[in-house]
């Protein structure tokens, strides 16, 4: 029998209403395919610092041939960088709020659904980004943009509507407080200096479409997305909300955006930085190189409808 491994974030956003019953309906639907399943409960408490991973390097080392993923891009991140550079593929189970690589994988946000099109799903390969040692598989942020992923994570389990409404009182608080950085970019051998208070850094480049959550199209393109806003006035910010939501912010001379293999971000002075690498703040010093580690994770992933690999 082929012998898999659950690891599960009950504290990821969806988690509390599930309860244990997603691991336990994924370790059936194994069972049915095969396989025996070990789950292991993802804990990043002070009291148990790595207990989950260190479960996780064991089980690996035995010969478990899948791992799945049941969380947040956050808890997702970190049971990938054990997997990257591995052939085990990483299933996922979106139980956050944004769910990012779930959506770019195309894999159902909904839990059940998830699980019945990850048990039969093909194994693909995916880009990895990194940033001065640290990696992301959606996006790397740094500023404002930090300050509010922190308030969302504050708000965890209040709610959509409540969220949001925290989300856009913090953001309104900031736009009059939250300083501008001089950031100098050298974007494939070209240099540019800007004032910005956001700037997002994207495993391989979003779609000009639609939505509240831009859409990566590819992420096997071994490229970088380098996105943000140039310093103007406030007057501005509900034409440049609106071109993000309706897709046209290309069009937008204030909004820049980078297509490339590798980025340098750096300012005047070297200084240590928050980021924020899929929802996960860490400090990082200047300057910060941006790379691509191409087809370093193996995942499952549904095909699209039109046979391709999402």
């Amino acid at each position: 029998m082929s012998r898999a491994i659950i690891v599960f974030n009950p504290r990821s956003g969806s988690a509390a209403a599930q309860g244990d019953d997603l691991p336990r309906r994924l370790a059936a639907r194994l069972a049915e395919r095969g396989a025996t399943a070990t789950s292991i409960p993802f804990d990043m408490g002070r009291r148990r610092p790595g207990t989950w991973r260190r479960r996780l390097e064991a089980g690996l080392a035995e010969g478990a041939e899948q791992v799945f993923c049941l969380g947040g891009d956050g808890t997702i991140l970190a049971v990938a960088e054990a997997l990257i550079g591995r052939p085990v593929p990483l299933g996922i189970v979106p139980l956050g709020t944004a769910n990012l690589l779930a959506r770019d994988l195309g894999i159902p946000l909904e839990p059940a659904a998830a699980i019945e099109a990850l048990v039969d799903a093909p194994t693909r390969t995916i880009d990895v980004g990194r940033v001065n040692g640290a990696h992301f598989l959606c996006a790397s942020m740094l500023g404002m943009s930090t300050a509010l992923s922190r308030t969302r994570e504050a708000a965890r389990g209040v709610g959509p509507l409540r969220l949001w409404g925290r989300l856009v009182r913090k953001g309104l608080w900031m736009l009059g407080r939250y300083p501008y950085r001089r950031v100098t970019l050298d974007l494939d051998g070209r240099s540019r200096t800007l004032l910005t208070r956001a700037l997002v850094v994207t495993n391989n480049p979003l779609a000009p479409e639609p939505g509240l959550y831009p859409r990566r199209p590819r992420l096997d393109l071994g490229l970088l997305g380098v996105y943000g806003v140039h310093k103007g006035p406030l007057r501005e910010l509900p034409r440049l909300a609106l071109r993000v939501l309706n897709g046209t912010w290309t069009e937008d001379p204030r909004i820049f955006h980078h297509v490339l293999a590798q980025a340098r971000l750096g300012e005047r002075r070297r200084s240590r930085v928050t980021l924020m690498n899929d929802g996960e703040r860490l400090r990082l010093t200047l300057p910060l190189h941006y790379e691509v580690l191409p087809g370093a994770l193996a995942v499952l992933a549904p095909d699209t409808p039109d046979g391709r690999a999402a």
